[in-house]
């Protein structure tokens, strides 16, 4: 029961931050809690099933991976990965400076929370990476299909996850 309740903590973890950080910059951008957050502008399936895991695995896996092979903590590792998957947002969807922000401040966000849903001795990914990876498709698909959705999501799975963090703590025997 271990993993499940880490899979299901982290991924509520991973969408309701990321939904709340796409708002967050959303309103610094324009002056206005807008229910579209700046972002992903091109509405397919694909970036929910396609580019959002293959994201996860590059950013929070690949790349980090190559820099702890390296020497560096994971946390060190992400934080990179994080500016590069920013960087890559930026120039990938030809996105403005507070989309880049989103990006980087996103990117470090799951960057966290497969840190803290992983296993961590030996460190190895499981299940964090999955809950990145089904946070972040949750997250387009959101944007792109129920935009006005992103706000009460983000509340919904923030309460979750707290009710989770309170009633399931012994759940988290799974190393």
């Amino acid at each position: 029961m271990g993993y499940f309740s880490k899979l299901i903590k982290g991924y509520l973890l991973s969408y309701s931050g990321l939904t709340a950080i796409a708002l967050f910059f959303s309103y610094i951008a324009t002056g206005r809690l807008q229910s579209t957050p700046i972002g992903i502008e091109s509405p397919t399936l694909f970036h929910g099933l396609i580019v959002a895991p293959s994201e996860e695995m590059f950013f929070r896996y690949f790349v980090p991976l190559l820099l702890m092979y390296l020497g560096l903590h994971y946390l060190a590792a992400g934080t990179i990965a994080a500016v590069g998957f920013g960087m890559a947002h930026w120039w990938a969807y030809e996105q403005n400076m507070y989309a880049l922000m989103a990006a980087v401040a996103a990117g470090f966000w799951n960057c966290i929370v497969v840190y803290r849903y992983s296993s961590k001795e030996p460190f190895n990914f499981t299940p964090g990476l999955l809950c990145a990876m089904l946070g972040h498709a949750s997250y387009n698909l959101t944007v792109t299909y129920a935009p006005e959705m992103l706000l009460p999501a983000a509340l919904v799975g923030a309460l979750a996850w707290g009710f989770m963090e309170k009633f399931f703590r012994e759940d988290e025997d799974y190393e």
